[in-house]
């Protein structure tokens, strides 16, 4: 003999909860909103774990802060190193400034002597 059991009255809230993925009322809130989704699709985050999204989210910010610093303080003196490499490759010695803006035209107009 089978039993028939009556429906259940109260169902527990779906797994997982997607009450932040709701839209948001306000305009701005909701361009937030839609750039945290692009963010979230584009890079995949969509399906990590909230505590791995954390941790990988922080080491991309600690590699971005890395290189960012790496490159304003190193950037400019390895320009300088380059520029003065590139003196020597065109002329063949080394020389000054002053021989690159002759050559571009520029010699007297922008730069005085050093």
């Amino acid at each position: 003999m089978v039993v028939a059991l009556a429906p259940p009255t109260y169902l527990p809230p779906a797994k997982p909860d997607h009450a932040s993925t709701a839209r948001p009322d306000s305009p701005f809130a909701e361009f937030l909103w839609r750039r945290r989704l692009w963010f979230e699709s584009t890079f995949a985050l969509s399906m990590l774990e909230p505590w791995e999204k954390i941790l990988l989210l922080t080491i991309f910010a600690a590699l971005f802060i890395l290189v960012a610093s790496g490159i304003i303080m190193y950037f400019p003196q390895h320009l300088a190193v380059m520029q003065r490499r590139a003196i020597y490759y065109l002329w063949g010695q080394e020389g000054s400034e002053r021989t690159v803006w002759q050559w571009l035209g520029l010699g007297g107009t922008l730069h005085k002597e050093l």
